[in-house]
């Protein structure tokens, strides 16, 4: 079986979704999780369900859910004890659990310094979010503190893998992802100091010190208190461009590595498929624009694949843009596309078709523009968790590609949305 929480509540057997009824009988199973291989009896789950006044009916509706989740699930997983009811779970059944399995081994690497896999093992906790935790069922009462707990694991699984690619070098891909969970989480400390990092990383030192400016605003107008230590010495060492906060590679003056994204290590496997990829590089340079679509589940070596693509565009003195969807909810439409090109993406006039056919018109010659004057590699990643504006957008940029010295990369999963219309545009898919 695999329960899952980290989102609207959903339970599958093998690849079959169970239905699960209504609001009652959901909010059931939920709490049945939540207690997991444990047994709750009926007067404490009437109690977490209805409060102190319950209805008059309450056990009798216990009893019709607890009956009516049994003929959807496997025969015995939920028992019936002394009057006490009960879930049974196998190990990472629960995706609440194998978030936090993940989320524990990825500090682990990280403590030790082990970032590439810290990085993966991070990236995959954070693959299981659909959205806010029991998001529908965020009003029930047994609810609420889980919830709060999950989602504070969420915001510091965010921070946990910043702070692995900081290490590997992606400041620059970093920069707008961070100013987005700064906005959303003010008062994160750890957030902004690691905003002020990469922005320091990526040669913006002024843009630094302004967002610890910012940072002690915020901080003294919501609580009136100064910033923590670690933020206030962060600042020092960006005033003294303290060797100490440069990247750990530059400073041991290691041999340099490929140039790319993330800095690369040695790359195996793929080589079909970076072979496809890389032919596009060619035809970038000599004036042919391609788009590619590169379709995978979570943890096949999207990213990585397209992270050793731009260590060969680098060497080959190609421009690297990058942007990703965003699966935390929030993001702005075509948040994909305004990391990617920042200041340079024009603003939509309004939601008409008349406005989108204007600004999609206005950012493919910005792109035509970029092109012109340095060719380009354009990374879109997590497109899968991208509105569909942005794939829209990317739709009527491939139109206009063949005349432009650019290769469009394109990463998502197979539920990205209209996955089949975005591939028919594609030079090439490559499914991993």
């Amino acid at each position: 079986m695999d329960y899952r929480i980290l989102g609207p509540i959903e339970a599958f057997d093998r690849e079959r979704q169970l239905p699960l009824g209504g609001a009652r009988q959901r909010a059931v199973l939920a709490l049945l999780l939540l207690h997991g291989n444990e047994s709750l009896t009926r007067d404490v789950i009437v109690d977490e369900l209805w409060g102190e006044n319950p209805p008059p009916t309450a056990a009798k509706v216990l009893q019709n859910c607890v009956s009516a989740l049994r003929k959807e699930l496997p025969p015995d997983t939920i028992r019936t004890v002394a009057g006490a009811y009960g879930i049974a779970l196998e190990a990472d059944e629960l995706d609440r659990d194998r978030f936090e399995r993940l989320l524990a081994e990825g500090r682990a690497a990280l403590e030790s310094g082990e970032h590439e896999e810290a990085l993966d093992q991070l990236r995959r906790a954070l693959d299981l979010w659909r959205g806010a935790p029991l998001s529908d069922l965020s009003y029930e009462r047994f609810a609420q503190d889980e919830i709060k707990r999950l989602e504070e694991l969420h915001v510091g699984a965010f921070e946990d893998r910043i702070e692995a690619e900081l290490a590997l070098g992606h400041h620059d891909e970093l920069v707008p992802e961070l100013e987005g969970l700064v906005t959303r989480h003010p008062l994160r400390e750890r957030l902004r100091a690691q905003l002020m990092l990469a922005l320091y990383r990526a040669g913006r030192q002024a843009e630094a010190l302004e967002a610890y400016r910012a940072a002690r605003r915020t901080l003294m107008a919501e609580l009136g208190i100064e910033p923590g230590r670690a933020l206030r010495e962060l600042e020092h060492a960006i005033l003294d461009q303290d060797p100490a906060i440069e990247l750990a590679a530059r400073r041991q003056h290691r041999q340099p590595a490929r140039p790319g994204r993330a800095a690369a290590q040695t790359f195996e496997g793929r080589d079909d498929e970076l072979g496809v990829l890389e032919a596009g590089l060619d035809d970038a340079l000599a004036g042919r624009g391609r788009l590619f679509v590169v379709v995978g589940d979570a943890a096949t070596g999207k990213t990585r694949l397209a992270d050793e693509l731009a260590s060969r565009a680098k060497q080959r003195d190609i421009r690297i843009l990058w942007g990703r969807g965003w699966a935390g909810g929030g993001a702005p439409p075509y948040w994909p596309w305004t990391q990617a090109l920042r200041d340079a993406l024009p603003s939509p006039d309004s939601d008409e078709p008349e406005a989108q056919f204007r600004f999609f018109t206005a950012t493919t010659e910005t792109l035509r523009a970029l092109a012109a004057a340095q060719p380009l590699l354009l990374v879109l990643d997590d497109l899968h968790a991208a509105d569909e504006g942005s794939i829209l957008l990317l739709e009527f940029v491939a139109t206009e590609l063949p005349e432009m010295a650019a290769v469009v990369v394109a990463l998502g999963r197979p539920e990205t949305p209209r996955l089949e219309e975005l591939e028919r545009h594609a030079t090439r898919t490559v499914r991993l």
